[in-house]
């Protein structure tokens, strides 16, 4: 199997902090938790909730089920329903990862959740903007998992409480919702409730701010956050999580997920932060003039990193003021500026109070730097010696300004697993990167595409379209003389592919191993099947004694 190329491929130049003044993004969405030591009492919370699920719901196949119908006037943080419906809470079980018992004696526990609905009066609930929801979990001694490990308890016996919810400015805020959540539904007082509330168990498990900005910056905003990640990778090994889904515009909306954003400035956490641009489902059949139409830039926080503990509820200011400099920092890299924000139902866009946040500056040049080592390796790559596949798989991205499989496979005339091998190498040393489904391979960016197509007109000035596809019929040619067409083109590929091997290696076979003989685990050909470093058609499983393998 290929080694895994380092990912890095230089430092970056350390970024200047500078103070702005900027329209505050909107707190959005926000969630909290935290253990109620009250295993002792007669009822726990947990157990209570259980018994109403009991009274209210019975039997699985008849959820969900309705806990209480609500008032709004009771609530202050509750807006009225829409005319014609009512608040109710509904109540629906999951079942859990503990229970007691092993084998065949495991009895599952399960969890219990409450969420705020409307209701017509046709009885159908609907979602609305706003939403908070409770769930209940067990945290009992006797508990274990499947296979007998014993479920470990951080913060003592008793109701683990989870509240999610929307539009609430403050940790104090959303944990006074889930109180008055389970005083609605069950027969509980607060005074109990906070009595038993363990304190250092009151931690942060959502936290949300954005922008929603107008359309035409989309592509710009996107274009900032790819050249984010690519500047997180580049300056050291980050766990970055990263996807693009294609737009029927050709804009492409993003969602990073990483944990070095100190590299760009920002404040070094304990925790992920994701940036993320989206819009409405549909939003292609909504007007313009109505505010789902347009997208919003919004960070959050994204679960603790490593053994970290999550941020204590007293964290929640600092947390949040890290968010929105990433999402006001974003804006500016982008040119969006107040006139830009799109208000809504439930934040002022451009009518937003202003705050004042420590700013990144020196980006232009930390992406210079990174560019340039691009370039570098574009170079580089595209002067292999004894072969100019990686060159010819260059060129056509470039040409096309992305490309699939299908369209380099047949432009090129290399084996697809040739170029998926090329691909994925390229995509590790941040050369290219593979976006959407089905893969289209694209440069880091349009200001690396721009440089792309300039360093390969230098490389080969005198190579002409007819050229490339001279050398494609040539290579396809050479396979179909062969026993094995899909295999790799060793007569010019293999080069790439093991340098180490000497010229009597060349041209030969395909040579194939019992899975039991190879030093590879299950896993290692797992990770290599799901990078791609191999082939669909280079692993082959025998089906005629296991029926279910078909």
């Amino acid at each position: 199997m290929p080694s895994t190329p380092d990912a890095t491929i230089g430092t970056l130049p350390d970024p200047r902090l500078e103070d702005r003044v900027a329209p505050k993004p909107a707190a959005h969405g926000a969630g909290v938790q935290a253990v109620l030591n009250d295993a002792s009492r007669d009822l726990s919370v947990y157990s209570a909730l259980h018994q109403l699920w009991y009274d209210v719901v019975g039997d699985r196949e008849e959820e969900p089920g309705i806990a209480a119908v609500v008032d709004s006037d009771d609530l202050p943080w509750l807006e009225a329903p829409t005319p014609g419906r009512e608040w109710v809470v509904k109540l629906t079980s999951s079942r859990w990862k503990a229970g007691t018992g092993t084998g065949d004696d495991y009895s599952a526990y399960y969890e219990y959740l409450l969420t705020f609905r409307e209701r017509d009066e046709n009885g159908d609930l609907h979602k609305t903007g706003q939403a908070c929801s409770v769930r209940a979990l067990p945290q009992f001694a006797d508990l274990n998992y499947k296979d007998g490990e014993s479920l470990t308890l951080q913060y003592g016996e008793g109701s683990l409480v989870k509240c999610q919810t929307t539009w609430a400015d403050s940790s104090d805020e959303v944990e006074a919702r889930m109180f008055d959540v389970l005083e609605l539904v069950l027969d509980v007082d607060r005074g109990r409730l906070l009595a038993d509330r363990n304190d250092e168990s009151r931690r942060l498990t959502k936290v949300e701010a954005h922008h929603r900005f107008d359309i035409g910056w989309k592509r710009q905003v996107v274009e900032t956050i790819d050249q984010t990640r690519g500047l997180i990778a580049y300056g050291g090994q980050s766990e970055i999580e990263a996807h693009q889904l294609r737009q029927r515009e050709g804009y492409l909306e993003a969602l990073l997920d990483a944990d070095r954003w100190h590299l760009l400035g920002f404040p070094r956490t304990s925790y992920d932060i994701e940036l993320n641009c989206y819009q409405a489902a549909g939003w292609t059949e909504i007007p313009r003039e109505d505010p789902a139409h347009h997208p919003k830039l919004e960070a959050s926080f994204a679960g603790a990193t490593g053994d970290s503990a999550l941020p204590h509820v007293d964290e929640w200011d600092e947390v949040l003021q890290t968010l929105r400099e990433v999402v006001s920092s974003h804006l500016e890299w982008a040119g969006v500026g107040r006139d830009e924000l799109i208000a809504d139902d439930y934040q002022p866009g451009p009518a937003s109070e202003e705050y004042r946040y420590t700013h990144p500056a020196g980006r232009r040049e930390q992406l210079r730097e990174r560019y340039e080592a691009v370039g570098t390796e574009i170079h580089r790559e595209a002067l292999k010696a004894n072969t100019q596949a990686v060159y010819d798989i260059l060129r056509v991205v470039a040409t096309e300004s992305g490309a699939s499989y299908d369209t380099l496979e047949e432009r090129t005339g290399l084996a697809r697993s040739t170029i998926r091998y090329h691909v994925s190498r390229l995509a590790e040393i941040g050369v290219c990167e593979k976006v959407s489904n089905p893969v289209l391979v694209v440069f880091p960016s349009l200001a690396v595409l721009d440089e792309a197509e300039e360093i390969l007109r230098r490389i080969y000035p005198e190579d002409q379209v007819d050229d490339m596809m001279e050398r494609a019929e040539e290579r396809r040619e050479r396979r179909e003389e062969r026993d094995d067409p899909s295999s790799v083109d060793d007569q010019e590929e293999s080069d790439d592919q093991d340098d180490d091997a000497g010229d009597g290696d060349r041209g030969r076979r395909s040579e194939w191993a019992y899975f039991e003989d190879l030093s590879l685990e299950a896993h290692q050909l797992a990770n290599a099947l799901d990078r791609e470093y191999l082939d669909g058609d280079e692993v082959r499983v025998r089906t005629d004694r296991r029926d279910w393998v078909e």
